[in-house]
């Protein structure tokens, strides 16, 4: 006891000591953080802020460092946290210090956020103040900038400088506009600070007030400058406008005072349009008249101080020049310009270049280019506005230079009016005189072409006499307009007192007088015209007509009157087309009628004419009315009968098919067959009906044949008669053979149902003889689920029983043929139900004691094999492997905690056996059941005694790893740092020490880090020792060890550091070496090369960069005696390499001294370089415009024109100028380099020979300009001459195209017009030969007798004009020949036009006719049809002849009429290449017709055999979609086996699918072909298609009804047989087997299911619950429910009677996977309920445990469920 007690208070100390020694580690750590809050509490109290920006900036970094640094000791506040709630969980015994003094810290470090929170505004504040007071300075600093710019007084001494001041002040308040935004930032940022109370508010405001003051006055300084300077642009800009108003006034003023007005009409036009454009220009500059004036006002309004006086006469003023052409810069010494920009002249020095300024930017522009503008020299001179202002005041002088503007422009505009009225007079006297000579001559030659009397014999004639008086006519109408046009001109001139009035009066009344007789004689001429136009065109008409009549009289005389159908309705329509043509003849014939009585009241010279022809037309239409009417009666009568015969034949036809289809004697032998009977019998019915309507449409068509006494009268009535008696032997056959039908289905019915009872009642009889009462508790289970399977089949088997006894009984009682064997077959399944339902009730009670004794084997059983499992884990030795203990130990934690969690499962499955041997349900196993459940006692005892031992063990192991794994972790560390000190510090370059630098720094750091882990290791290995581990003497062998490893290194690496030192100091000295020498190597490269510049721009470019390398010189010697001297240093410091270093240190300094000579040498080259080349740019100037010119000197053009020579010859003398100029440039440019040779310039011989070359160049342009002055000279004569003769031959051209003129008159009048105008022109040709034709002559001789150098060619130029004039002479003799004889064809050709006219009209209106014969459709119905058309065909052919003879006269006629060479008849619109393609097109058609009659026969022959093949295959698939229709209503056998079948059949039905579109296919076959009807079936194309959908749809819902119903039977427990017997039910019911029931026969159908409490149909009540029942089953009451509703329905009835808990967890077991787990899982809920009633089950089940009390993933326990539901 003492030795217990002792190790106890052992104990006790130990664990007080260990806590002591943690304790004081804790109040260390709080002391080092409490002298840390003192500290920053310390800095957080301070009130230094900074005195300017730079010193805040850097508090706030300072600030930004200190919260880093505190949020860095969270951590370790965090940490001390832990460690108090630590020592108080541990109970320490002083836990409530420890605690208190935490909770002391805590505050103090969250007392620290307030001061960090208040100084870092504070700091922030004070930013803003210094930031504030440098943005204030800055824009202050830039506001005194700009005052002076804005306060200058200079406000330009002319336009120029005027306008260059207001681009540079515009400028400036661009400059201000921008900046304002930054002004206005500055004074917000001090009014936002002011308003929140900022502690430097009173200096804020001041300095934003000085700040808005300053800127306020730069801004007033700046309107006031912009406004002196408008006003000075102003009238500088009114006096430069003033001036080139009035030098543009005095070039027009010369224009408006000409005195020339024109000589003829052209000329005073074009002189007109001249002064147009004089006076629109006048117009527009009033515009610039208006501005000036303006200006001028404006002047006037200015209040601002004059201009200041001009400069002093000494002080030079800078001349201007105003550009004359656009230049474009070819260097970039010189600048280009526009046309009219006014330049400053800077030099004028050189005449050939003048260098001007432009906007700022100076450079080169040729002089001849520019002229210089006149400076202010007289006393009227307005260019220097300054001397004006000197002399007069400002307003007085712009007030009268602007009346002086204004009163020449008025006087211009005067006189510019006054010349336009003058010419606008001239043109219209000129133009009226023209006008009224040409009227005359064209009255004069119309007078002569009206005097005639001839009308014309027949119609051609006079309509060819009436168009060329109506085309006269129009003539008249215009010139008519002309007339007046004329009149109109001469009284408005003789109103305006033109002064040849008087002649204009004379001509006018002339004109006016032959107008008026022209007149005259139109008149007249045009009534005879239309008198005889009117009488020829009715007698024109009435020949026509009768022609046509003649036409329908031959159709009408035919006797065909059809031989079928087909003929007649061709004939029929034939003669509606006849009727049709009548119909417009008629009108005509009236219209005729019409025109004969008016004509004979106007013409009475052919009155009697008229009348003949009149009566003539009224006997033919009456005869050819009479003769139509009569075949219009004889068609219709034969189309009548004919009708009535083919609807005889389809009626006969049909009746005789039908009776023998509907009087069959085929028997059914099952229900399927009976069905299929009578829907095959009841399809015949509907056939029947359909035809109906055709029998009585045939009866009524034959009776009023009959009542119209129609010809065929007895034979009519023997065919209606014999059409009722077939009809009535139809009728009398379908109903016998439907009572009979329908006694078979009964039977068949019945049959079925007492075969089905039998089946079902036979297998349940073989489940109940067995004795197995099962061997496990599975086979128990599921005996017991067949068993109440078998139960609730019986409840819903019992009905159908009922039913099949109620079905006898009816069925005897209406005396079946049959009723003896439905007795028998009663009698039979009644007395084997009796016997079945008492052998159930014994075999039930026996399998519930079976079930309870298989439970508790199986439970027993299954926890003791968990238990031997879980004995062998717990017995394993896993701890003595080393690997992964911790996790081992959690494994055993939670397997251990398994164990424990299984007791009440244990102690359960105890209980249950010791019940049943106490309960006596053991069932001779009692000693079995007991051993059981003393093995399970024994087990469990030794399980949890093996699972505290291993816990133990497990717990010693992991403690001892961790202080192994620890020691390996610093071992493995050490060698890596001692490998790491060991490499020598010595490196090739310098990036490689500074690398090795830092990488020791982070040794050092990691060694530092170590050390706390090296204490925390011993202290580790005290704890073992102190607790006497068993292999303490291993674990301090390994503590010493590591210890003495680490001091070894510490000291390792603090020699290695100072190594890197030394190593790093040299390194860079040589590094710096390497970089001066490098830089002097490459400076030295590039100033030892002999480049001085290949151009001037270039030299002086390379001077300015030697000068700048000079400067940079002076800078890096510095540098260079800097190194030198860390060279030395290092020399004294450190004994490595000191050799090395003195030599580096020389050679550094020989190449300094070498690259200071060789600079010195380059800068004098370089000197002479530049003046060298200024001499070489002023000779390339010359030799550039010596060049231009040579070329232009030595160009061999000479003009092309006359005005190109002229402008040639100006150009040359201003080059002669230039000249002369650039020879003077010559020579001071020569003068120069010999200066430059003097001087011994390094290129001195180069100079020499430039001057050599340019004084012979100026030698070659001074010869080269005096040859081509002669050329040019020579060239100019030549041109003259050229250019008479050319109008001279452009003026014959012109009538040569006249006298060529192949238009010798397209008739009479149009030749004789022709003759007229050729006469003038032959006097144009007299007045020509007078005028140019001598003028040239004379200019010929003049050259040639001055031997001009191109005589030879003037001479055969004169010669070839002359020649072509004389030819012109010639030809114009030959067209006035040619013309009268071109009179003299037009009479002869007008013969022939007239005949060739009638005979193409006839000809023409007989092919008319016969193409409209041939272009009938062919498309016949049958070949009687064709037969008739091919008749025509042969008849017309044989007319053919005589047509034939007619073409060939009018071939005969139109050869006669093109020997003319014509190309159009004017009296006819016929040709005969129209009339042959006629003809041709004629003799085609009768080709092709015959060609299409004959396809057409073809084609009938294949419509028929088309009609053939589709009526087979169509009445064949009709006939098998009947049968499979049946077939899908009568299965039978399992659920399964009557899916298969209807999927089967599903594939029959998509492999049939190639026969309905082999049917379509034949039926757009018969589409194209144009077939409608087909006597040879019933069926088309599409009722086969709906047919077809039908039944598909119909496999669909009768395969969704069978899935419906497996779904019933495997998931909410239906059995199969109750499911057949709702099918058989409703197929008992549904009469008419098309898948739907009556609202009546759907009651019958559910009382004879039983379960449903209905009212008997005969009662005559409303029975409310069927028809909550209806409301369910049809919500919108269609009338009728479809099989699926159905099924539906009495499958939620059966299964929602469930009455025990068993029922439900039967139907929760059918829906698992295999239909006998214990659980359920959610996916099956799902799959087999909807989504609310699975939601809901989820809910409330609980997860399913296995025996061994495990939990099944997934598995949710619905036996529980079910228990809660009950």
């Amino acid at each position: 006891d003492l030795w217990a007690e002792l190790g106890v208070l052992s104990g006790d100390k130990g664990r007080k000591l260990k806590q002591a020694s943690e304790q004081q580690q804790y109040y260390r750590t709080v002391k080092d953080v409490d002298l840390w809050l003192d500290e920053v509490e310390k800095q957080l109290s301070t009130e230094d802020f900074g005195k300017d920006m730079s010193g805040v900036q850097l508090l706030q970094k300072k600030l930004n460092l200190l919260e880093t640094d505190i949020t860095v000791h969270q951590d370790q506040i965090d940490t001390l946290d832990r460690q108090a709630n630590q020592f108080v969980e541990e109970k320490h015994f002083d836990s409530e210090a420890i605690q208190m003094r935490q909770k002391e810290l805590g505050a103090r470090y969250e007392a620290l956020q307030i001061p960090l929170k208040s100084l870092k505004a504070k700091l922030e504040a004070s930013y803003q103040l210094q930031k504030f007071f440098r943005d204030v300075e800055d824009e202050e600093t830039w506001v005194k900038e700009k005052e002076p710019l804005a306060a200058s007084k200079n406000r330009g001494k002319d336009l120029i400088g005027v306008q260059n001041l207001i681009k540079k002040h515009q400028a400036l308040m661009s400059e201000i506009s921008s900046h304002e935004s930054f002004i206005t930032t500055v004074c917000a940022d001090g009014d936002l600070m002011i308003s929140q109370g900022h502690f430097g508010a009173a200096d804020i405001k001041k300095k934003t007030s000085m700040l808005s003051d300053k800127w306020e006055q730069l801004n007033e300084r700046v309107q006031e400058r912009k406004k002196d300077l408008d006003n000075a642009l102003q009238v500088h800009q009114y006096y430069a406008d003033a001036n080139e108003a009035e030098s543009w006034m005095k070039e027009k003023e010369a224009v408006v005072s000409s005195g020339d007005y024109g000589k003829d009409e052209d000329s005073a036009e074009a002189l007109l349009k001249k002064h147009e454009t004089v006076l629109t220009d006048i117009e527009t500059f009033s515009t610039t008249i208006t501005s000036l004036a303006e200006s001028c006002k404006s002047s006037e309004s200015n209040d601002s101080q004059p201009l200041p006086p001009p400069p002093p006469p000494s002080q030079p003023q800078q001349a201007l020049v105003k550009v004359l052409y656009t230049y474009t810069a070819r260097t970039p010494r010189e600048i280009s310009v526009q046309k009219g920009d006014v330049l400053t002249l800077l030099n004028s020095a050189n005449n050939e270049w003048w260098k001007v300024e432009l906007d700022g930017q100076q450079g080169y522009v040729p002089a001849s280019y520019m002229k210089k503008m006149e400076l202010p020299t007289r006393k009227d001179s307005i260019v220097n506005t300054s001397a004006l202002l000197m002399s007069a005041p400002l307003q007085d002088t712009v007030q009268s230079r602007q009346l002086s503007i204004n009163s020449k422009y008025d006087h211009i505009q005067r006189m510019a009016k006054e010349r336009k009225q003058r010419l606008e007079e001239s043109k219209k006297k000129y133009k009226l005189m023209r006008e009224i000579n040409e009227l005359e001559h064209w009255i004069t030659d119309k007078e002569a072409l009206t005097a005639t009397e001839e009308v014309g014999k027949d119609l051609e004639h006079v309509q060819m006499q009436k168009k060329k008086s109506d085309d006269f006519e129009k003539d008249m109408a215009i010139n008519e307009a002309q007339l007046d046009k004329i009149c109109v001109m001469a009284n408005k001139l003789i109103e305006e007192e033109h002064s040849d009035a008087e002649q204009i009066h004379d001509m006018e009344e002339s004109l006016r007088q032959h107008w008026d007789n022209l007149v005259q004689l139109v008149e007249k001429k045009k009534k005879m015209l239309e008198g005889a136009f009117q009488v020829q065109k009715f007698v024109r008409a009435v020949d026509e007509t009768k022609s046509w009549m003649n036409e329908k009289d031959t159709a009408l005389m035919s006797d065909d009157y059809g031989r079928d159908l087909a003929s007649v309705q061709a004939l029929q329509r034939k003669h509606e087309g006849l009727e049709r043509d009548l119909a417009a003849l008629e009108n005509k014939v009236q219209a005729l009628h019409g025109d004969a009585k008016a004509l004979g009241v106007v013409n009475l010279t052919a009155t009697s004419l008229i009348q003949s022809k009149d009566r003539e037309i009224s006997d033919g239409w009456s005869n050819l009315k009479a003769k139509c009417e009569e075949r219009k009666v004889k068609l219709v009568g034969s189309y009548d009968f004919q009708k009535f015969l083919s609807d005889f034949g389809d009626l006969s036809g049909w009746t005789s098919s039908m009776l023998a289809l509907v009087s069959s004697g085929e028997v059914p032998n099952d229900v399927g067959g009976a069905e299929r009977l009578l829907q095959r019998h009841q399809t015949h019915r509907t056939e029947i009906d359909t035809r109906a309507s055709a029998f009585n449409a045939f009866e009524a068509f034959g009776g009023q044949l009959l009542a119209q006494g129609h010809f065929a009268t007895s034979e009519i009535q023997e065919k209606l008669e014999s059409i009722r008696q077939d009809r009535k032997a139809m009728e009398k056959a379908w109903t016998t053979r439907k009572l009979f039908l329908d006694e078979c289905f009964d039977l068949q019915m019945f049959i079925r149902d007492v075969e089905q009872a039998e089946s079902w009642m036979q297998q349940r009889e073989a489940f109940l003889a067995s004795e197995d009462v099962g061997s496990s508790l599975d086979a128990v289970e599921a005996m017991v689920k067949k068993q109440e399977e078998v139960e609730k089949s019986l409840q819903s088997e019992e009905e159908k029983i009922m039913a099949v006894q109620r079905t006898a009984d009816k069925l005897i009682q209406n005396r079946h043929h049959a009723a003896a064997q439905v007795a028998e077959r009663r009698a039979g399944v009644l007395s084997r139900w009796s016997k079945l339902k008492s052998s159930l009730a014994a075999w039930r009670s026996t399998l519930g004691q079976s079930l309870c004794l298989q439970q508790f084997m199986r439970e027993a059983g299954e926890v003791e094999a968990w238990m031997a499992e879980k004995m062998q884990t717990a017995s394993d030795e896993s701890y003595k492997d080393p690997t992964n203990l911790s996790g081992k130990l959690q494994k055993h934690q939670a397997f251990e905690a398994e164990v424990v969690a299984n007791k009440d499962r244990v102690s359960s499955a105890a209980n249950m056996g010791q019940a049943l041997i106490d309960g006596g349900q053991c069932l001779g196993m009692d000693g079995e059941v007991s051993s059981h459940i003393k093995d399970l006692t024994q087990q469990w005892d030794q399980l949890l005694a093996k699972l505290g031992e291993k816990t133990q063990k497990l717990k010693e192991a992991n403690q001892q790893q961790q202080f192994n794994q620890s020691v390996k972790d610093m071992d493995f560390w050490l060698g890596e740092v001692e490998a790491q000190l060991s490499s020598d510090g010595n490196s090739e370059d310098m990036a490689a020490v500074q690398a090795l630098i830092k990488k020791h720094q982070l040794v050092d750091a990691d060694i530092a880090a170590h050390e706390e882990r090296i204490n925390d290791l011993n202290t580790q290995a005290l704890r073992f020792a102190k607790d006497h581990h068993f292999d303490t003497d291993n674990i301090q062998e390994k503590q010493r060890n590591t210890t003495e490893r680490y001091q070894r290194i510490k000291k390792l690496a603090a020699a290695h550091k100072v190594k890197l030192g030394d190593s790093l100091a040299l390194h860079q000295f040589y590094r710096d070496l390497d970089n001066e020498e490098a830089w002097i190597r490459e400076k030295k490269l590039l100033i030892s090369g002999d480049n001085y510049g290949r151009d001037l721009m270039s030299a002086q470019a390379l001077q300015t960069r030697h000068l700048r390398f000079e400067n940079e010189l002076n800078t890096q010697e510095a540098r260079i005696k800097g190194v030198v001297q860390r060279g030395e240093e290092l020399i004294l410091s450190n004994s490595l390499s000191d050799q090395g270093i003195k030599d580096r240190s020389s050679q550094l300094q020989s190449l300094w001294l070498d690259l200071r000579e060789t600079s010195a040498i380059r800068g004098q080259r370089l000197k002479a370089s530049v003046a060298y080349q200024e001499y070489c740019v002023g000779v390339d100037e010359e030799e550039v415009w010596l060049n231009e010119k040579m070329a232009l000197a030595q160009s061999e053009e000479t003009g092309d024109t006359l005005a190109a020579v002229q402008g040639l010859l100006k150009k040359h003398q201003v080059f002669e100028t230039d000249l002369d100029v650039h020879s003077d440039q010559v020579k001071q440019i020569t003068d120069t380099g010999m200066g430059l040779v003097k001087q011994g310039n390094f290129q001195a011989e180069a100079i020499e020979q430039r001057i050599s070359g340019l004084q012979r160049k100026v030698k070659d342009l001074d010869e080269a300009t005096v040859r081509r002055k002669t050329k040019l000279r020579d060239s100019c004569e030549y041109l003259q001459f050229n250019w008479k003769t050319d109008l001279v031959e452009s003026w014959i051209k012109n009538k040569e195209g006249q006298v060529r003129s192949e238009d010798f008159g397209k008739d009479i009048a149009s030749v004789q017009t022709l003759q007229s105008k050729h006469e003038v022109f032959e006097a144009g040709l007299g007045t020509f030969e007078q005028d140019s034709i001598t003028s040239m002559s004379a200019m010929k001789d003049k050259l040639v007798a001055t031997n001009h150098n191109q005589c030879k060619a003037i001479v055969q130029r004169h010669a070839d004009v002359m020649k072509r004039w004389d030819k012109l002479l010639k030809d114009s003799e030959a067209h006035k020949n040619r013309l009268m004889r071109a009179l003299e064809q037009f009479k002869k050709l007008e013969e022939l036009f007239l005949q060739f006219s009638k005979k193409a009209s006839v000809f023409s209106s007989l092919i008319d006719d016969t193409v409209e014969d041939m272009t009938d459709s062919v498309r016949c119905n049958s070949p009687e049809e064709i037969k008739s058309l091919r008749d025509t065909l042969s008849q017309f052919q044989t007319e053919l002849v005589q047509m034939r003879s007619d073409f060939k006269q009018l071939g005969a006629l139109d050869k006669q009429i093109k020997s003319y060479n014509v190309s159009k008849n004017p009296y006819t619109w016929f040709t005969l290449e129209a009339l042959d393609d006629s003809w041709q097109d004629l003799q085609k058609l009768i080709k092709d017709r015959e060609v299409e009659l004959a396809k057409e026969v073809k084609r009938q022959e294949k419509n028929e055999e088309l009609r053939k093949v589709f009526a087979q295959q169509a009445n064949s698939l009709h006939s098998w979609m009947a049968d499979t229709r049946t077939a899908l209503i009568d299965t039978y056998g399992t659920l399964e086996s009557q899916l298969q079948e209807v999927k089967t059949k599903s594939e029959e039905i998509a492999q049939k699918k190639d026969a309905l579109r082999r049917i379509e296919e034949l039926g757009a076959q018969a589409e194209e072909a144009l077939i409608f009807d087909n006597k040879y079936t019933e069926h088309t194309m599409v009722s086969l298609a709906q047919q077809w959908d039908q039944l598909r749809q119909m496999v669909l819902r009768v395969q969704h009804n069978l899935e419906q119903q497996i779904q019933a039977r495997n998931t909410v427990g239906v059995s199969e047989e109750r499911l057949k017997d709702f099918t058989a039910s409703f197929r008992h019911f549904d009469k008419d087997r098309n898948g739907k029931l009556e609202y009546q026969d759907f009651k019958s159908c559910l009382r004879s299911l039983g379960g449903y409490d209905l009212a008997l149909a005969e009662t005559g009540f409303s029975d409310p619950e069927f028809e909550t029942i209806l409301s369910e089953v049809d919500p919108n009451r269609t009338g009728y429910v479809s099989l699926e509703d159905y099924m539906s329905f009495v499958i939620a009835h059966e299964t929602e009677n469930v009455e025990s808990n068993k029922e439900v967890e039967i139907a929760f077991q059918a829906i698992t996977s295999g239909g006998d787990k214990p659980y359920v899982t959610k996916e099956e809920l799902f799959q087999a309920l909807s989504k609310e009633q699975a939601d809901y089950c989820i809910k409330l089940m609980k997860p399913y445990k296995a025996p061994d009390g495990t939990l099944v993933p997934g598995g949710l326990d619905y036996k529980e469920f079910a228990k809660t539901l009950f």
